[in-house]
Order: C-alpha cells, then structure tokens, then sequence
C-alpha cells in the first residue's frame, strides 16, 4: 500500500490567480512544483530562451570550443562518438549539424550496444584513427573512458569529452576524488567545482550548449539555422533520458515541442506520420512514449546509427519507409520487453525474492537491449533498486534503475571490484560482469543497502483535496499550463474521500482497463482505470467481502473509496466532458 502525501506550501493562491489570471487551484499547483513568489511562477508560466544558462559557465567549454575551433580552422578532421540510445543519437545529431555548419570535417561512430557496449571503446578509438581522425569529440559518454582517451592520444589524436554522467571516483579515508580523462576539455555539469546553475542536464542539452558556445565565436547564418532547430533534438533527448523537467530543461522542452508542431527535419517528420503523431498535440510524453522508444528500438535490437542518419536525410519518402520500419522494430521491442518482465516475475516468486531491498534479476535468456525496460517495470511495481541481468557473448550485462533513496552509482562503486564496466548516475546504471559474480552481487548489494521499510513504501504526494463536482474544463485548460510534465514537474494530483462507486464495466481489447460510474456530492462522474482491473476486484473483495466486484459489474453494487485522480477532458462528437483517471484507491 502506498503512502500518501498532501503537498501543503503557504501561499496567497487568489492573489496568485488574479495576477497571473488562473484558477486558483492552479495557482496551488504550481507553488507546489517550487514557485515561490508570483514573479517565479510568472517565469514557470511563460519562461523563454532567454532564461537559458551561459554555456561557458560549464567546466571547460571555454577550452572545448578553442579545440573545436583550432579543428575547424586547420582542416582537422572531427569525429563524434555518441551512445546508442536516445540522448546518445540526439547529441551527436546536435555536433554533427553544429560542426558541420561552422565548417568542420566531421564524422560519427555510433556504437553497436551488442558488439560494442556502451560509450567510446578502443575499437572505435582505433577505426578513427585509421580514418585519419585528428580530433574526437565525445557526447553522452567518455567521461569514464580514461583509458580510450590515453588510447587517442597515443594514436596521435586530441580528445574533447562532453558528458552528463557521474565523474568516477576513488575513495580515501572518506575522500572521494575524481578520475577525470585526460584531454583537451572535460565538459560535464557533475564536476568538482562546477558553477552550473543547473546539474540536471542530459547529454543533448550538453552538447546543445556547445553548439550555443560555438555560436557564440562564428557570425554564421547557418550555424545560427542549426541552432534553432537543434532545440527539438536537445528535447528530445531531455524527455526521453527522463531529467527532471524544471529550471532550463523546461523552457526547452516546451520551446522543441512547439517547433517540432511545423519541424523540417524529413526524419522527425517521418517519425511522426509512422506513429500519427502529425496534427495532433504534442506533450513530452509524445517523446517519451512515442518517438523516443522508436529511436530506442533501433539501438536495442538493430543499430541507432540508422537513428541518426534518418535524422540527417533530406528524403522525406525514404525517411517515411525507415520511419514504417523502425515502428514495427518497436512493436517487436514492446513484446520481447512483455515477455522479459513476465520471466522475471515468475523468477521472483520462484526464488522468493521479493524480501530483498535490492532485486538483483537473471534473465540469461533475454536479449540484453531490453534489461533496462524491464528492470524500470519491476521498480515500478515493487518499488525497489532493481538489477536486471542478462548473458552476452563475454560474460554477462545489464541494466539498472533505482528509487529516490537509494543512489545506484554511489552504491554501485561500493562494490566496483565485482564489475568489470559499469557506468551511469542516481537513478540509472548499466554495467558488465563476470558470471562468477553474480551471486555475490546480489548478497553485496543486499549488505550494504542502507535501506529502510519506510525506503521501500512509495510515497504518493498528490496537490489537493478537491470534490470531483469543482473540476470544470476551464480549470483543466489552465491545468494544461502546467505542460511539459514529466519528472519532477507531475500533472495535478488531486485527492477526495468517500467516493461512491456504483458500477463497473471493463474497456480495452482484453478487457484490461475499467470504466467506473461514481457519484461525487450528488454530480456523476465517470472515472478511468488504466491501472491493473484484477489487483483492484480483488482489493474491493478484500474491503467489501467476496463477490462485491462482480456485483459493481452488474450494476447492483456500491463501494466508497477514497482516491486520487487526474482531471482530463473527453471530447466525442464536438462536445467536451470532464473525467478523471483514477491513479489510487483505498
């Protein structure tokens, strides 16, 4: 059962409304997402491009574009090494457009995650400097890759890492301090000593800022063109590496979503006709759920190189027949990624894992590209740090994700010795291992968990109390003011108790979704159940006595629950009506 949470911050919400001409309750919403004052609020409501951080208060970048500059100017061929999902294609579509535009000779490697694993290797060291490469330049990766840079620079290349990774870490007598790869420039928001105003950004945005860096030195209309559209791909990237959604990543999250409305870029636009996304609204969970996961599928299961050279085609109906074909890749990638969570399910009741703070998952079967989306489905669920562990040609990998309280790269490096890579932050990981540590993986990681009960219950922090009969469609049209929303900046959450449910049907093609008819102070109100129908006819059983569900779907029932809902509107035939998703009951 979870725990819920009323978010209660002070505030003079009818001033507030009156000032920035919302409902109130709005208001409220929005000093709960951390405005403090009405100016601040007014800067969450209408916040510009203006806003963004200088991109030379990153560590280096001031040396990053001198290199890139000596480069361009002496004809020094440049190679970008991204990573194979999506922040990984979008930064290295962003350097290489931006790179290109200020007149540089530039490339880009890709790697295979199967064949390569993640980031830089010395496999790709060397084929850049067979290709004559002078320069490389590294985004969503390197900042672990000290011994690929030194490679470089005894092949007789320079390096310029970009990353937004965790620096690695050796620890002494309590201190840690950094391993940082020798080269040219280290740009990474996570350094010690860094002044960026805001840590929180993905790859794309850091290779975003260089672009915006370079722009900066180079009077140059087609660099300025790059620049502007480059603000999608930095979206992108930023919804689907799922950073928290405030501050700067805000302002270009919404600024790329109304430009992706009328983009130009032929493989976007693709990506958007495949999965009739051209017309509609776009939100960041388009990205997220819909163009991101395709962009995904092909770095999983294929290569992401085909990725980004869709992003770069100017063949629109090439792009659309890639685009066709990258959609069915995914859907192939939505059912392996079923499959995967259903054994790992069967392997957690079998081997009674479920006591463990820490689940550490062998799936020596799976294809390895979808650990990491199954292990994020069994967080969900269980709401524990979960390792997802799969069997490649040498050795074995995987993937993790994690929860507030428990930081998995600061753990992780508590038993380094048992990994032979691993990488990551917080909240995500991937990592390799040898098969005769796996056991003691999971013994290790159980020891030194740090982990309580009250760790492991999940915390359901809604925004208000609110009766069902006071939503209005005006009030959710200044609710959607809250978009983009996404981590760390949630739709509204609303609570109400003794809720009358007085009838039950189910939707979807296996029935898996529910439809409940509720009276809420004498209004009726039709709440939606995307959650799991069985889990709650068997809480209702519980609560109410057997058969009392099979009753509400007759029609001859009648439950209360206290819930916690988000408002919608419905609009069928040119009307509109309020619902509500039902996101909690008790």
């Amino acid at each position: 059962m979870e725990k819920w949470i009323e978010i209660r911050k002070s505030g003079n919400f009818a001033e507030w409304g009156r000032e920035l001409g919302i409902d109130p309750l709005c208001a409220r919403v929005i000093r709960n997402r951390g405005a403090e004052t009405v100016d601040e609020a007014r800067k969450y409501l209408e916040g510009d491009m203006s806003l963004l951080h200088d991109p030379f208060l990153l560590p280096d970048m001031d040396k990053a574009v001198e290199g890139l500059l000596q480069a361009i100017d002496n004809g020094v061929k440049i190679r970008v090494v991204g990573d194979y999902d999506v922040d990984g294609v979008t930064s290295t579509y962003i350097l290489v457009k931006g790179i290109s535009a200020a007149g540089g000779d530039v490339s880009y490697a890709i790697p295979h995650r199967l064949k390569d694993g993640y980031g830089i290797n010395d496999d790709i060291v060397r084929d850049a400097a067979e290709a004559g490469t002078g320069l490389i330049i590294t985004c969503d990766n390197g900042i672990a890759a000290a011994s690929q840079v030194k490679l470089a620079y005894e092949l007789g290349m320079k390096v310029i890492v970009t990353d937004h990774h965790q620096v690695p870490f050796t620890e002494e007598d309590g201190l840690k301090k950094e391993i940082l790869p020798q080269c040219i420039a280290v740009v990474d928001p996570h350094r010690e000593g860094s002044t960026y105003p805001y840590k929180g950004i993905c790859g794309a945005m850091v290779a975003f800022k260089v672009i915006m860096a370079l722009r900066s030195r180079i009077q140059s209309e087609s660099l300025a063109k790059v620049l502007d559209e480059a603000v999608q791909f930095a979206a992108l990237g930023t919804a689907c590496d799922v950073m928290d959604l405030c501050d700067e990543n805000r302002i270009v999250v919404r600024e790329g979503l109304r430009k992706m409305a009328y983009t130009e870029n032929k493989g976007l636009k693709a990506l958007m006709t495949a999965n009739s996304l051209t017309g509609s609204k776009l939100s960041a969970y388009s990205l997220s759920f819909v163009i991101g996961p395709c962009i995904n599928s092909t770095g999983r299961l294929e290569s992401a190189s085909e990725s980004v050279d869709l992003l770069m085609s100017d063949d629109y109906e090439k792009c659309l027949k890639e685009a066709q074909e990258i959609r069915q890749l995914n859907d192939l990638r939505k059912n392996m990624t079923t499959t995967g969570v259903k054994k790992a399910l069967e392997i957690m009741e079998t081997e009674h894992m479920t006591d463990n703070k820490v689940l550490v998952i062998y799936l020596p079967d799976a294809h390895e590209s979808i650990a990491g989306l199954v292990a994020g489905k069994i967080k969900e669920r269980f709401n524990r740090p979960v390792f997802v562990v799969t069997k490649g040609e040498e050795g074995l990998k995987g993937s993790a994700r994690s929860i507030p309280p428990y930081n998995m790269f600061e753990k992780m490096n508590e038993v380094k010795e048992l990994f032979t890579k691993f990488g990551g932050h917080a909240m995500a990981a991937g990592f390799s291992l040898e098969e005769g540590n796996l056991e003691d993986l999971s013994v290790k990681l159980n020891e030194k968990a740090g982990l309580t009960d009250d760790d492991l219950v999940k915390e359901v922090r809604f925004d208000a109390c609110v009766p069902l009969d006071y939503i209005s469609t005006g009030l959710i049209r200044d609710l959607e003011k809250l978009e983009p929303i996404g981590s760390a900046n949630p739709g509204a959450l609303f609570a109400w108790k003794d809720v009358e449910i007085k009838s039950a049907s189910r939707m979807g093609k296996e029935g898996q979704y529910g439809r409940l008819d509720a009276i809420c102070n004498g209004k009726k109100c039709k709440l939606i159940n995307f959650g799991d129908m069985q889990a709650f006819d068997s809480y209702i059983d519980s609560k109410y006595g057997a058969g009392t569900a099979d009753k509400l779907y007759a029609g001859t029932g009648s439950v209360k629950l206290d819930i916690c809902y988000e408002p919608g509107i419905n609009e069928f035939k040119g009307n509109e009506y309020v619902d509500f998703k039902l996101k909690y009951y008790m």
